[in-house]
């Protein structure tokens, strides 16, 4: 797609929910919206949004989060050898700084991938929704900061196929090692899922994705990533160690946010808002998954051999990843956060073991803009 070109028009997925769970798909088309407002979470969450305590007459299934870079051709790859300013958070002289807090541990060992897992937890009504989005128990939970679960290197544009998903695989043990012990102490399941790696375009329970894409799917609690994906990152990123892990794990975020109930609740609200408010719904739930995907670079950073620098250098790597950097325009109203959103939010999550410091729900609106 030639800079400035239009985005492609939303596309649907996957199938419906029986009965009353009846909506059209997620999309990941960008259309321009206009400017935010200030947010304000309650009462009437969001205002002029669903009556509290209303039943949910509509939710997603075919759900599927992307990591921003799906719509978006490889013409755009000179878009991201700009610098990557707008670092919201100070570096500290002696790097990352992470707040480690007790987190339970996981109590069995780790499970192979699920390709059968249970449903994802569904809000009855709007007033539980809005809690699992605001209050939600996992918020209160740690993540295991450091974690002993060393990841080797990879070079994600060489490494064969077959290498490359026995490598993302063994990343989502390292994932599921880290999440496991606060979600299930928060009263919810962690299934692992499969990572799917592909080099065309593929079908999937969220219909067809794209040739360069990321993407999480609720409708099969899978992750795909797509070979060819190093190549929309700017030349001196291609061979920075973790950014493939650090993908995959804002995905593995959207698999949190899908068991915990948050995924599907911000879903719903995101419907049933305004075209404007619906888009900060969406940045709200890519950059809490950045903030994840930032917890989990930390966690393992030790046991991975990445240096204060190596974890410094991801943090310009989801810099890369922000909607004015891929398109060019920097004022567009994407669904997935500017660059400097995306980047602090890493950050946050780098420097922070409490997941409560990823609630976005609470954040102000110009902190996921």
């Amino acid at each position: 797609m030639p800079p400035g070109a239009p985005y492609p028009p939303p596309q649907p997925y996957g199938q419906q929910y029986p009965a009353q769970y009846r909506t059209p798909q997620a999309q990941f088309g960008q259309p321009a919206y206009g400017q935010p407002g200030t947010f304000q979470p309650a009462p009437g969450y969001p205002p002029g949004g669903p009556r509290r305590g209303s039943p949910l007459r509509s939710l997603l299934l075919g759900i599927v989060l992307v990591v921003g870079i799906g719509v978006f051709a490889i013409s755009l790859m000179h878009y991201l050898s700009g610098g990557a300013d707008g670092d919201d958070i100070a570096t500290s002289p002696g790097g990352v700084q992470t707040t480690t807090a007790p987190a339970p541990q996981p109590t069995v060992k780790v499970p192979a991938p699920d390709s059968d897992p249970p449903q994802i937890p569904q809000p009855k009504t709007f007033d539980q929704a809005e809690q699992w989005l605001v209050s939600n128990p996992v918020y209160q939970q740690a993540a295991l900061v450091p974690t002993d679960c060393p990841v080797p290197g990879i070079d994600m544009r060489t490494a064969p196929v077959g290498e490359l998903t026995t490598h993302l695989n063994e990343l989502t043990a390292c994932l599921w090692r880290v999440w496991s012990g606060p979600l299930e102490a928060a009263g919810y399941q962690l299934p692992r899922p499969p990572v799917t790696v592909y080099t065309q375009p593929i079908t999937t329970g969220c219909g067809k994705l794209d040739e360069v894409n990321a993407v999480y799917c609720a409708a099969d609690q899978r992750i795909y990533y797509a070979k060819p994906l190093w190549k929309i990152f700017p030349a001196d990123q291609q061979t920075l160690p973790f950014v493939v892990e650090s993908i995959i794990a804002h995905e593995f975020g959207h698999t949190i946010q899908a068991r915990t109930g948050i995924l599907i609740s911000s879903m719903a609200f995101e419907q049933n808002a305004s075209d404007s408010e619906a888009k900060i719904f969406s940045r709200r739930l890519e950059v809490q998954a950045d903030c994840l995907a930032g917890t989990f670079t930390a966690s393992v950073g030790p046991s991975s051999g990445l240096s204060d620098g190596d974890l410094a250098n991801l943090r310009d790597v989801f810099y890369s990843l922000g909607d004015d950097v891929l398109s060019g325009q920097a004022n567009i109203q994407g669904d997935h956060g500017l660059g400097r959103s995306r980047k602090a939010w890493f950050t946050t999550g780098q420097r922070n073991a409490l997941i409560g410091t990823c609630n976005t729900y609470t954040a102000a609106k110009s902190s996921v803009r």
